[in-house]
C-alpha cells in the first residue's frame, strides 16, 4: 500500500469510528485492529496527516482536526456511498434534531459531512 493509500485508510478509519462512537481519539493500536498496516507505515502516514493539519497528536492519541473531519468525510463518503444508504455519520447526535426523526432524507444541518 503507498503513502495516499494509507493515509486515505486512516482517515477513512478514523472517521467511521468517530460516527460510530467508538472514539475521537484513537491509538495506533486502535487503528491497526481494524487496518494491519506495518506500523512504519502507519507512523509516517499519521506524521503526513498532522503536517497536513488534517490529525492532531496528543498525549499518545490521534483525533481528526476540523479540516480532517470534513476531508475524511469527503473520503469515506466517495468510498461507500453506494452502500450506506441513510446513515449515522450524516446525523449528528442531537436527539432533537430533525435529522434523528423517522424518514429524514440528508445530511444534518450540523453535520460536518459536506454532500
Amino acid at each position: 500500500m503507498n503513502s495516499v493509500q494509507c493515509q486515505d485508510e486512516i482517515l477513512q478509519m478514523m472517521y467511521w469510528m468517530r460516527g460510530e462512537r467508538l472514539g475521537d481519539q484513537v491509538t495506533t493500536e486502535q487503528l491497526n485492529r481494524f487496518l494491519r498496516i506495518d506500523d512504519n507505515a502507519l507512523e509516517s502516514a499519521l506524521e503526513q496527516l498532522i503536517g497536513r493539519g488534517l490529525v492532531t497528536l496528543a498525549s499518545g492519541s490521534y483525533a481528526l482536526t476540523e479540516q480532517g473531519i470534513v476531508e475524511a468525510g469527503r473520503r469515506f463518503l466517495d468510498e461507500f456511498s453506494s452502500v450506506l444508504g441513510k446513515e449515522d455519520h450524516l446525523s449528528c447526535s442531537d436527539p432533537n434534531c430533525d435529522c434523528q426523526a423517522p424518514g429524514f432524507d440528508g445530511a444534518c444541518r450540523s453535520s460536518n459531512v459536506q454532500l
